[in-house]
């Protein structure tokens, strides 16, 4: 693993700036970069940069787990948009902290498609997009071609014509012709999101930070990856997740069962391709859904069937498992790996990401001993292992403010006395910074090489980024209360940050 370190969770559509369109771009990093960096963090961790569709709210059901989304892409010095059109775009989406994604995916497509006319007008095509377009043909292609048709019909590729779902050779080379102008603004698209990401990493790498970002269990099943791999999938059955206390019945996440046995048949080339290319935007990858690498749970179309585990049994999993695992880190090259080891996890994947030295996560507050029982106790971060991750939360569960608050005496209690910090924390007492700072200073304190807070609880923010099982315009929409300007000019945020590196500095998790 990497030197002792800590980190900040934030996914990039929660960046906020001046120039930012009504949620994060690629351009907003280099600010929060240097945030970073003045709260002794040296990691920054992302959610999925994957492109959704139109009303896919969620980073995780991509209609691409290759190509950016072009709503991350920063108009800024954008080849013609210009200050006026600009500004008649911020009227459009407004001064809002929280703006409709359907919103700004209007006002930014817009401004990217006159972007692509007027450059193809002026014939400024560069070798660098010829360049580019070449060396990612391996997944461009096929995206491309697939969202022009899908623009064409507007519709799942499951309900276009039977020669285009087939992918007839002569089909698509029609389908190509036809539609050569809307390939050439997609992969144009594209090109501006990688090079702009290009600068991004440039800068951070200049900076001393490392950004992590992450991968998706699966595309969803209108994507291009699973059009152009069809025999990759078992179209017949969804992934989800088993039953638990919260889910009686498992979970349906509608996302398409893999065909491990036709991914092992090809050498699993489809995995590969995307570790690579995940390998090529980030130095840290993490692994989404392990376990379901290991087991993949899955329904059939009937709502009344329960679901199963595929392998069935331990030791076939653990095999299967294994295999993937060796795979992902032989493409990763010298990208770090993180396991998203979370949720209802056999004592067996642990062990085996243990022995393939892939750290996994301890969320403070689910490390505990004797669960449930009168003897419960917290796990003192102190022993953590060194091969994890520690944390307070994860994209998916509520702050540390707002967990403290919905927590009986008796669990704050023990969490007081696991953690050693009776001195300065009162558990009757709603969590101020002092006692929020005690409770990060215990876990920064960890022996975990990786240490990854979310920004909501490195300041005491209560807003939290997903509900799980919430679809609507509120879920996946969190942004910075202002501005990454305006917080480094407050007085308050400056106090805060300068806490956080002296934390960070007196754990040796960061060197000045």
């Amino acid at each position: 693993m990497a030197t002792r370190s800590a980190g900040v969770l934030i996914p990039l559509f929660s960046l906020r700036t001046r120039e930012s369109l009504g949620r994060g771009e690629i351009l907003d990093l280099a600010p929060m970069i240097d945030l970073a960096l003045a709260m002794g963090c040296t990691v920054i961790q992302l959610l999925p940069l994957d492109e959704t569709g139109a009303i896919e709210l969620s980073p995780y059901s991509a209609l691409s787990v290759n190509a950016i989304d072009p709503m991350y892409i920063s108009m800024r010095d954008l080849d013609g948009v210009g200050r006026v059109v600009m500004a008649r775009a911020r009227v459009a989406v407004g001064m809002a902290r929280i703006v409709a994604r359907s919103t700004v995916r209007r006002e930014k497509l817009a401004l990217l498609e006159r972007s692509h006319r007027l450059t193809r007008a002026h014939g400024a095509q560069s070798a660098d997009l010829d360049a580019f377009v070449a060396a990612n043909s391996y997944w461009l292609d096929d995206y491309a071609l697939f969202r022009a048709i899908q623009e064409k019909f507007d519709a799942s590729w499951q309900t276009w014509p039977a020669e285009l779902i087939r992918r007839d050779p002569d089909a698509l080379a029609a389908a190509r012709r036809e539609l050569s102008d809307s390939i050439a603004m997609y992969r144009y698209w594209q090109f501006i999101a990688h090079r702009q990401w290009s600068a991004a990493r440039a800068y951070a790498a200049s900076r001393g930070v490392r950004i992590g970002g992450d991968l998706a269990f699966s595309p969803c099943g209108d994507s291009a990856e699973v059009w152009a791999n069809q025999d990759d999938f078992d179209l017949t059955r969804s992934v989800g997740a088993p039953p638990d206390d919260f889910n009686p019945n498992g979970q349906r996440w509608g996302l398409p069962m893999p065909n491990w046995e036709r991914m092992r048949g090809n050498g699993f080339k489809l995995m590969r391709a995307r570790v690579r290319h995940a390998s090529s935007l980030y130095d840290l990858i993490r692994i989404d859904h392990v376990v379901g690498l290991y087991r993949t749970f899955n329904f059939g179309a009937d709502p009344e069937e329960p679901g199963i585990f595929t392998p069935a049994n331990e030791e076939q999993q653990k095999i299967h498992g294994e295999e993937i695992i060796r795979i992902i880190k032989k493409e990763a090259g010298a990208a770090e790996l993180i396991a998203e080891d979370l949720g209802t996890v056999p004592p067996f994947v642990r062990a085996s990401l243990t022995s393939l030295g892939v750290p996994g996560y301890k969320v403070m507050q689910w490390e505990r001993l004797n669960w449930g029982l009168p003897d419960e106790a917290f796990v003192n971060p102190a022993n953590y292992p060194e091969l994890s991750l520690a944390t307070t939360a994860t994209h998916d569960t509520e702050s540390l403010t707002t967990w403290w608050r919905e927590q009986p005496v008796e669990i704050r209690e023990k969490l007081v006395r696991a953690l050693n910090i009776a001195a300065q924390v009162n558990p009757v007492r709603m969590l101020d910074e002092s006692a929020r700072d005690a409770i990060l200073t215990a876990l920064y304190a960890a022996p975990s090489r990786l240490m990854i807070i979310p920004i909501q609880d490195l300041f005491g923010w209560s807003a939290r980024i997903n509900r799980p099982g919430t679809v609507n315009e509120s879920n996946w929409t969190y942004r910075l209360p202002m501005t990454l300007e305006r917080l480094r000019r407050s007085r308050a945020i400056k106090s805060r940050v300068a806490k956080l590196r002296e934390i960070a500095i007196r754990t040796k998790r960061f060197k000045p």
